[in-house]
């Protein structure tokens, strides 16, 4: 009898242990960037690059301030395992334009850009 509970209280254990690292390992893969997005010449422009992000595998939630000077920021909650801040800055410059579905308006500006964040 006490070899019986040794072992499912082992197995408890073991499922409990195997259950967290899994979790932790999995939001460790989540992260959040904040990419400066220029070129916006209306106000249907940020909904149209968020709906071509949400589009994306890896992508979770799209977020973006409001427009000024033609230029908003964008933050990108993102599954690291899935794709990259590379990738997603590609996606945001092939968007197509709101008003001219031939063009590629948007450009990513580089350099200040927030470090990717685990969250």
């Amino acid at each position: 009898m006490k070899t019986i509970l040794t072992t499912l209280l082992i197995a408890f254990i073991s499922v409990i242990s195997f259950n967290n690292s899994f979790a932790q390992e999995q939001a460790a893969e989540i992260k959040k960037t904040n990419i400066r997005v220029r070129n916006l010449h209306c106000n249907n422009d940020m909904p149209t690059i968020k709906a071509q992000l949400l589009k994306q595998d890896g992508v979770m939630d799209v977020t973006f301030t409001e427009r000024k000077t033609e230029m908003s920021v964008f933050t990108i909650k993102y599954h690291e395992g899935a794709v990259d801040k590379n990738a997603i800055e590609k996606f945001i410059e092939d968007t197509p334009g709101c008003d001219d579905k031939s063009s590629r308006p948007y450009k990513v500006v580089k350099g200040k850009d927030k470090e990717n964040k685990k969250i």
